[in-house]
């Protein structure tokens, strides 16, 4: 959106593809206060997104939603894009391309190897991701298991110590991969008995109990609790055919490699927001490289408009 907004104030004419039924990208999905963005005080993630939104939709800027890409392919200094969705197929042509699918949760393999984990996902008992456990009227019980031990583990197991819930964190490090002031802020629930994290532990089966679920760790060892909740961090959306057939550089992890102007290694295809940051996401840096992006594109087309004249 960020991007579009710069393009649109450049005078070109920017269409956002979305595959989602509403523009916000995961953003969209947070229920929880966005204390890092300037100027949008005591406002969440999700009212982050639906006032972007609604400053895209008040220019006038086209958007296609409901739609994903099925085939990128370059052709005489032009981008051609063929899409699917409904009503029906469809097709462009854009001088530029920039790629903002931004991350889904990561834990996907987790639940695919650990005993039960699909089924307790599909009764409501286990949440990949922060966003349920986020929300004003979600029935947590009084004990919420937290596998993980980055930023986002140990962020979410405050927020709950701070409701009154019991929290076991499981992670399989010695130590936290959380930022330290993170990992400073639980160590108070920790001394009250509300928070135990337990280091260098990975769970092996879930079990129905009844209403609750039960965590069966390797090496020995059952814990019971009323909801458990994946916190692995975020894996790229990287992994379409559309996208990997044009096979533009990644690093190790998956993200998109790109230089200071946002561009891919793949001449005319930019990056923008977290696809291509894994060091620094979040909505502030997202607006900004959506920014850079869309000056990049200006720049170029006007160069190559200036050279294109008699």
């Amino acid at each position: 959106m960020s991007c579009a907004l710069w393009l649109h104030n450049y005078g070109l004419s920017p269409l956002i593809i979305e595959q989602e039924n509403a523009l916000g990208g995961m953003a969209r999905m947070s229920p929880y206060p966005n204390e890092w963005l300037l100027g949008q005080r005591g406002k969440t993630g999700r009212e982050n997104a639906a006032e972007f939104a609604a400053h895209i939709h008040a220019l006038g800027v086209e958007i296609w939603l409901g739609v994903s890409p099925q085939h990128l392919r370059e052709e005489e200094e032009h981008w051609h894009l063929e899409l699917g969705g409904e009503p029906a197929a469809r097709s462009l042509s854009a001088a530029a391309i920039v790629i903002a699918t931004g991350t889904r949760f990561a834990g996907e393999e987790w639940l695919d190897g650990v005993a039960n984990a699909r089924r307790m996902m599909a009764a409501g008992r286990l949440h990949l991701g922060a966003t349920a456990v986020g929300e004003a009227d979600a029935d947590l019980g009084s004990h919420v298991a937290v596998i993980g031990g980055g930023d986002n583990a140990f962020d979410v197991s405050r927020m709950l110590a701070e409701r009154g819930i019991r929290v076991t964190v499981i992670m399989r490090s010695k130590l936290p991969k959380a930022q330290p002031l993170l990992v400073q802020r639980l160590r108070g629930y920790q001394a009250s008995g509300l928070v135990t994290v337990l280091a260098e532990r990975t769970v092996a089966a879930l079990e129905e109990m009844d209403s609750r679920v039960g965590i069966r760790l390797h090496g020995g060892g059952e814990i019971e609790a009323d909801r458990v909740v994946l916190l692995f961090g975020y894996r790229p959306n990287t992994d379409q055919p559309w996208l990997c057939a044009l096979a533009p550089a990644t690093d190790a992890l998956g993200y998109l490699v790109i230089d200071g102007n946002m561009e891919t290694s793949c001449r005319g295809l930019f990056a923008a927001g977290d696809v291509a940051n894994p060091a620094h996401p979040c909505i502030a840096t997202a607006i900004a490289s959506g920014a850079v992006a869309a000056q990049q594109v200006a720049k170029r087309l006007a160069y190559e408009h200036a050279a294109a004249a008699p």
